[in-house]
């Protein structure tokens, strides 16, 4: 057996059923622990982030605002998955895997809430007024576990190369060629050069870059999606209603008369959810671990609305595009069954590959950030100029093909990144629970030391 058999066996493990179900249950445990915060709290949520981007005073350490932290955070996950990645878990699982999708994006919304949390608690503070943060750090922290920590930051580092950087690139390359023949190499060199500019500047660079781009592109996305939804309504409520009749059928996938079995869908559902919104892999922790807040339970709001924003939103949108138009019963690629879907919408269907720009652009510059911040848990601030210009040359590199084994091996890292965060999400959940106690009943944070 060669090294790739062994990166798929390990792959099949991480992204099977049994892991999936895991996942939920980290967020069962999780929600019950913070009261299903996301439920019983979710209007104090709202009014806390959304409601109090201008208005909320900056608290000690930190660069950046809360908002500009969930943006970089965002960044990272809306990436082409939610265009391509929603329509393949359709494609495979039928209607019915968008149920499961939402079912894990709800309970996501703790484990997020958790992740977030526990970034901005156990985050390091250095003496130039700089802090670093995220599972690897709350791991080494909280659990007093360093290598557990470091091996998060190994997988990280690794996994950002791929799933946040050459397949970002390549099927980005691959839209814009087929699309509007846009050579390859140009869409490789223009990713590598914006990669490295925007990483030159650091953090706040990186955190204008976001709080630019991301809104932008969910505007119009949105926009184009109502659109489609909009020359199809009278198809939107059969939508609607086949992704609850088909939740539960064994025939619910595409295939007819075969159709697929309830594992495949529930798997489809899932893992497109934590795919997408990310949360129990712990990388957007990396983020909120940066803002500027007076209580972690803050960050954690945010952590909270990211997934609501990311799955329930986004996600919804493109699952009803598709299931309205209908033409996922067509199979097909998954980006060409979605363009198919916006049918006779000619501005719509030219908007596509610009706002498919945006979402990889947003989700290299994040993912570079997490890469980077990771090699420097490992490694120290030597190591950060090194992983740039490396990050720089595999996206040029990633817009001339696909590289489908560095894409495998890093799938598979992303995966694994969930064994160590998950972990220490069930052994810190006290001190999450301590701390959403405290934030209620107005005690004041006091970071460890």
């Amino acid at each position: 057996m060669n090294v790739l058999d062994w990166v798929n066996r390990v792959n099949g493990w991480v992204w099977g059923f049994e892991m999936m179900l895991v996942f939920l249950a980290v967020g069962l445990y999780l929600s019950f622990r913070t009261g299903f915060i996301q439920f019983t709290r979710f209007g104090v949520i709202l009014r806390e982030t959304l409601g109090a981007i201008r208005e909320r005073t900056l608290g000690s350490g930190g660069e950046i605002s809360p908002f500009q932290a969930t943006m970089i955070a965002l960044g990272a996950t809306l990436g082409s998955g939610n265009i391509v990645g929603v329509t393949s878990a359709i494609l495979i699982g039928g209607p019915g895997a968008i149920f499961w999708m939402w079912v894990a994006a709800l309970v996501g919304m703790a484990t997020k809430f958790a992740e977030a949390t526990l970034a901005v608690h156990y985050r390091q503070q250095f003496a130039d007024g700089s802090v670093s943060g995220g599972p690897m750090y709350y791991i080494a922290r909280g659990l007093g576990l360093p290598w557990l920590g470091a091996l998060f930051a190994i997988f990280a580092a690794i996994a950002a190369f791929g799933i946040g950087n050459v397949v970002q690139v390549s099927a980005l390359s691959g839209a814009l060629s087929n699309n509007l023949g846009v050579p390859p190499a140009w869409t490789g060199l223009f990713a590598a050069l914006m990669v490295a500019f925007v990483l030159a500047g650091g953090v706040r660079r990186i955190a204008r870059f976001a709080q630019a781009l991301v809104p932008l592109m969910i505007a119009l996305y949105l926009l184009v999606a109502t659109a489609a939804l909009v020359v199809n309504a009278q198809n939107l409520g059969a939508a609607f209603l086949s992704i609850f009749q088909s939740a539960f059928n064994l025939q619910a996938g595409f295939g007819g008369a075969v159709g697929v079995a309830m594992i495949e869908m529930i798997r489809a559902g899932v893992g497109r959810g934590i795919f997408s919104n990310e949360a129990g892999l712990g990388s957007a922790a990396i983020a909120h671990a940066q803002a500027q807040v007076d209580h972690p339970v803050r960050q954690g709001f945010w952590g909270v609305v990211e997934v609501f924003l990311d799955t329930i939103v986004i996600n919804t949108f493109t699952a009803l595009v598709v299931l309205s138009a209908g033409s996922w019963m067509t199979g097909g690629l998954a980006f060409d069954v979605l363009m198919g879907s916006f049918g006779g919408l000619g501005p719509a269907r030219a908007l596509m590959p610009i706002v498919l720009s945006l979402f990889v652009f947003t989700t290299l510059i994040s993912w570079a950030f997490y890469g980077e911040e990771s090699a420097v848990f490992l490694f120290g601030e030597g190591i950060r100029w090194p992983y740039r210009l490396a990050f720089a040359v595999l996206a040029f590199v990633g817009g001339l093909g696909s590289f489908g084994a560095l894409v495998k091996v890093s799938d598979t890292m992303n995966g694994l990144m969930a064994v160590p965060n998950l972990i220490a999400l069930v052994l810190l959940a006290g001190v999450v629970a301590k701390l959403t106690r405290g934030f209620f009943s107005g005690e004041p944070w006091t970071p460890p030391k």
